[in-house]
């Protein structure tokens, strides 16, 4: 098989004149992974649009197999063999796995579309990669990971040399992630595609790459073979600094309710049951983190749905400071001092065209009123304060979707802390977030549960995630949870695991 080589050299890129990509080097070659890793805002995602022509370089330049190439388009790029899939998920929903895969590059036969061949054609691609998926349903059809899966399918059926993959495993957990990973080696190995794997999971990056590269602040840190890279050594570059222990807007500085502390319930439910859930019983207690495990479809996320209002009980009981609960809505919730973090920001959390202050205040607008009129001085104080504590990067007058994900998140979290909750309700708070912002993240969410004495729930599919930011965890198995806490410190990533997958 013949060597392939695509490199990008000396790449600079700049927004307004500050540089997001400032002279990386990277080699990407056929049959090898090379594992890209860097905190939020590092340019790893800036980088890729470079090398799909998403993005045009301002300085630098793009060898293939040794000769000077220029992207013009991603359709381009795909037409040289060079296919992304980005993190945020690309593929139309109203159209079928069939339509999907051949979308702008349809078979014909005597001048007509040949849909017999197109569907066969689509379904083997399907099989191949073991998706439970019809060729003829609609993509919308299917869960956040089958689609994760079809994307990275119909990428590589494109002819493609060389493929970029943009946080492929985020929505997937699980033997979904083994499946993954040993597919994306088998793509190096067996078919010589060189590959980007961008991944904030450093387990799983260190497991399938040949090389790793650490982009920090839109340079090259650290860049050689895995087996030669210290991982201790990708953190602390990643990372920059130790976080620091930070005083939270809202969170009275003493008082601290310890993790040991007798607990005091604060959320009870009781039978919980609808459509998605077939018998929830669990306690939340203040001062407390409580981590929520369990797989894709086990009713997690539809539990804290449920808890805000979204989705409506068919029976069961829910208590919160001991009177009945049964909120209309999210407002209703908030107005009981339920607050809560969407899965998916993207989807239902920021207002993408909106500056980052308006984001924050959005639910909290009417509490700003004065004599029929909005007291926008206030407003911008408290949101500027929340975000400033939260150690934004970025331009906060600026649509919030121009920030990285880290800081899209923390923007969200800066919405939750704007409502003051007595209790908090998170859905994979870290998700897509570099390993820095994690770190700030679980910090604050210790400070509000041990300091300000909230009731947290987090929801959440990194097992290490759960043992390491919950007090006390309790597992969903097919819409059921027992209600049985076991103390974190009790348990293992193995255990955690067993709990889910040997009761499924």
């Amino acid at each position: 098989m013949t060597e392939q080589v695509l490199q990008a050299v000396g790449i600079r890129k700049l927004f307004a004149g500050v540089p997001a990509l400032d002279g990386v080097d990277l080699t990407l070659t056929s049959g090898k992974v090379v594992g890209l890793v860097g905190h939020n805002g590092a340019g790893k995602s800036t980088l890729l649009k470079v090398l799909s022509g998403a993005y045009q370089p301002d300085g630098g330049q793009l060898l293939l197999d040794g000769a000077k190439v220029s992207f013009h388009s991603p359709a381009a790029a795909i037409d040289a063999g060079v296919s992304t899939v980005y993190q945020e998920l690309s593929l139309l929903p109203n159209l079928t796995v069939t339509e999907n895969t051949f979308l702008g590059r349809e078979l014909r036969s005597g001048g007509r579309l040949d849909k017999k061949a197109m569907r066969e054609s689509a379904q083997q691609l399907v099989d191949r990669f073991r998706i439970e998926a019809d060729a003829d349903r609609r993509v919308g059809d299917y869960p956040v990971a089958t689609r994760q899966l079809l994307e990275i399918a119909i990428a590589t059926s494109r002819n493609a040399r060389f493929l970029l993959l943009d946080e492929p495993t985020t929505s997937l957990e699980g033997d979904q992630v083994e499946q993954l990973l040993k597919l994306v080696r088998g793509l190096a190995v067996d078919e010589g595609l060189g590959i980007v794997f961008i991944n904030h999971k450093l387990d799983e990056l260190f497991a399938i790459s040949d090389e790793v590269v650490a982009l920090v602040n839109g340079q090259v840190r650290i860049q050689g073979p895995t087996d030669r890279i210290n991982r201790a050594e990708v953190i602390t570059a990643i990372a920059g600094a130790e976080i620091p222990e930070k005083r939270v807007a809202g969170v009275p500085a003493g008082s601290t309710v310890a993790p040991d502390a007798e607990r005091t319930v604060v959320l009870s439910v009781a039978g919980l049951r609808s459509a998605e859930l077939n018998g929830v019983d669990l306690e939340a207690c203040e001062g407390r983190i409580l981590g929520v495990y369990g797989l894709v479809g086990s009713g997690r996320t539809e539990f804290l749905r449920t808890l805000v209002g979204l989705l409506p009980p068919s029976d069961g009981q829910i208590t919160l400071f001991g009177d009945d609960y049964r909120p209309s809505g999210p407002a209703d919730a908030q107005n009981r001092g339920v607050v809560y973090l969407t899965e998916e920001r993207k989807i239902d959390g920021i207002v993408p065209g909106l500056n980052s202050i308006t984001n924050v205040v959005l639910p909290v607008v009417r509490q700003y009123t004065r004599g029929g009129l909005l007291d926008h001085r206030e407003l911008t104080r408290v949101a500027t304060d929340l975000l400033t504590r939260l150690g934004i990067r970025g331009d906060i007058h600026a649509p919030v979707v121009t920030l990285s994900g880290g800081n899209q998140q923390k923007v969200l979290l800066a919405r939750t802390l704007a409502q003051k909750p007595r209790v908090l309700l998170l859905d994979e708070p870290t998700k897509g977030v570099d390993i820095g912002v994690k770190a700030e993240i679980h910090q604050l969410l210790r400070t509000l549960a041990h300091e300000q004495g909230l009731a947290v729930i987090m929801v959440s599919s990194e097992e290490e995630e759960i043992l390491e930011v919950s007090d006390d965890v309790v597992t969903f198995v097919l819409g059921s949870c027992d209600g049985n806490p076991v103390p974190a410190s009790d348990l293992t990533v193995q255990a955690l695991r067993q709990s889910a997958w040997e009761a499924a």
